[in-house]
């Protein structure tokens, strides 16, 4: 059974500057508590209203409105005031002191990948120095390419959406390719 059906876990918001990770509640924990309190608080925190008639089936659409403005909030770090990324509920951050293993999960986050996960299968692999970082990187690039490659050989009438999966894994592709040339890598 998934971990997160049993307790509330909060995501992960981690500042790459000042290398610190806070905890957040997403959009579900904060939409139970105001049906608990009946109390709203806006985005920027400061002011607060009354919501209980929000939760009747003829107001979804002001429900919506609150579950949306959670959703798209912006958490800033409290020391820097830097816009924080949202990096999952399975984050570990490393310690403060581990420069390299912070310069890889910011590279990591720049190419696409979070820790967001159901909770069962934990977020595979994250490589932890810089030399591992790149051995995952090329491979990473060899899958996309292979997906790449096999998305191009398929007809258009077996697969309406080709075009949108070729510009999708043309992206990853790129992305890939900019964290290694960043990060001073040789493509294998």
């Amino acid at each position: 059974m998934c971990r997160y059906a049993v307790k509330t876990y909060k995501s992960h918001y981690v500042c790459f500057k000042c290398r610190k990770s806070f905890k957040q509640p997403d959009a579900y924990d904060i939409v139970q508590r105001i049906k608990k309190e009946k109390v709203y608080h806006e985005p920027n925190g400061r002011s607060i209203r009354k919501v209980g008639s929000v939760f009747t089936k003829t107001e979804t659409k002001e429900l919506q409105k609150i579950v949306s403005e959670i959703e798209n909030r912006t958490i800033k770090c409290p020391e820097c005031g830097n816009v924080m990324a949202d990096l999952g509920k399975d984050f570990k951050a490393p310690k403060k002191t581990a420069v390299k293993e912070w310069k890889v999960v910011e590279s990591l986050f720049k190419t696409g990948k979070c820790f967001h996960s159901c909770g069962c299968d934990g977020i595979g692999y994250i490589p932890k120095n810089p030399k591992d970082y790149e051995t995952y990187l090329n491979n990473i690039l060899k899958t996309y390419q292979e997906y790449l490659a096999a998305c191009q050989k398929i007809p258009v009438e077996e697969c309406p959406k080709k075009i949108e999966e070729i510009k999708y894994w043309s992206g990853n592709i790129q992305k890939i390719k900019t964290e290694i040339i960043d990060n001073k890598f040789e493509i294998a």
